[in-house]
């Protein structure tokens, strides 16, 4: 497969993961505020701004607008086309990378993105503001749709793997960085007791994720925040946990590459593996004595650190390095704000 074609497909499962990601947060914030007015009132602002902390991009933000409310942090990550991370650049960046490898790709995927691509063309911030349920329900059911449409249409040969490596790496960070961000913005009143005020943030921290309805099954007992973190953190049967993410890009990365577990060919499937085989160890012991942030920060930086191996060794037009040791201080960085996401642009793609 050319490097070409594997880069595209690669980002353009990637773009659609956070374009859905992005959605349901959005979706989950304004259910949040709902309910939260019902019980007390609160300071809305930081709930806006939690959002833009989550996808890092403060300092782009505050370039554009001047204060933190609804209008202005939906219209930042939804319709801002000098946003990388926003709805609408997603879904076009995927969609440019979907026609690029059009003859890649079944018709039917084709179909769909393009679908969702002229959709939000033709959608705009008052209709959002109107009715923002049936809009982002739309963008999850596109990105469900296409997810779908990709199993059932595309063979598994390498470009499936890049796509399955692409989605469930953007996956990995957008928990990691979800839980970071509202775990430290929840703390326990007097005496260590959550009000029911907390407990509604909670449960819309695992709707976030969508898993709610999966935490339940699995604990039936009240909502505790340490075993809300563990089920979002190391679960290994949720599709959205960090652990699962990371164990099914490590897969389909050593699917392409040939590796297994005593024997890698590459440093990202060396990073991965190690990432995989010390979150399978892990326990809440382990992120308490190290603290929630230090460890989460961390695991962010570790899967940038694939996602740059990945770009180095399948996509960047040079020699890869010959010690894989070396490599870890050689890679291509990100652009990312802070230094953190995989927001690089189509130009710096095609480089």
């Amino acid at each position: 497969m050319l490097s070409r074609v594997a880069e595209s497909m690669f980002w353009m499962s990637r773009y659609i993961e956070r374009a859905e990601n992005t959605a349901r947060f959005l979706d989950v914030n304004f259910h949040l505020l709902l309910d939260l007015n019902k019980v007390t009132p609160r300071d809305q602002l930081n709930y806006w701004e939690a959002l833009i902390r989550v996808t890092s991009d403060e300092k782009t933000y505050s370039q554009m607008y001047n204060q933190y409310n609804a209008d202005n942090v939906t219209d930042f990550l939804v319709f801002n086309r000098s946003n990388s991370n926003s709805i609408y650049s997603c879904i076009a960046l995927a969609r440019e990378n979907a026609r690029s490898v059009i003859e890649s790709i079944s018709s039917e995927m084709w179909e769909q993105i393009n679908g969702l691509y002229h959709h939000l063309q033709q959608a705009s911030p008052q209709g959002t503001k109107t009715d923002p349920y049936n809009f982002y329900k739309h963008i999850k059911n596109g990105s469900h749709l296409f997810q779908g449409i990709t199993d059932g249409t595309l063979s598994r040969s390498e470009g499936w793997y890049f796509m399955q490596a692409g989605k469930y790496l953007e996956r990995a960070d957008n928990t990691a960085r979800l839980v970071d961000v509202k775990y430290l913005m929840l703390s326990p009143g007097e005496a260590g007791r959550y009000e029911s005020a907390d407990v509604i943030q909670w449960m819309a921290v695992l709707k976030s994720c969508s898993a709610l309805e999966a935490f339940r099954k699995v604990h039936l007992s009240k909502l505790e925040p340490n075993t809300i973190l563990l089920f979002l953190l190391l679960d290994r049967a949720f599709p959205r946990s960090v652990y699962f993410s990371v164990s099914s890009t490590e897969e389909a990365l050593w699917r392409i590459s040939g590796s297994s577990r005593r024997n890698y060919t590459n440093n990202a499937d060396r990073l991965i593996g190690k990432l995989e085989a010390e979150l399978s160890y892990t326990t809440f012991e382990d992120i308490s004595d190290r603290g929630l942030h230090e460890y989460l920060a961390n695991l962010e930086r570790r899967i940038t650190k694939v996602g740059e191996q990945i770009h180095q060794i399948y996509f960047a037009y040079n020699e890869p390095i010959a010690d894989e040791y070396e490599a870890l201080e050689a890679a291509l960085p990100f652009t990312g704000i802070n230094g953190g996401r995989a927001i690089w642009s189509q130009a710096q793609q095609q480089q």
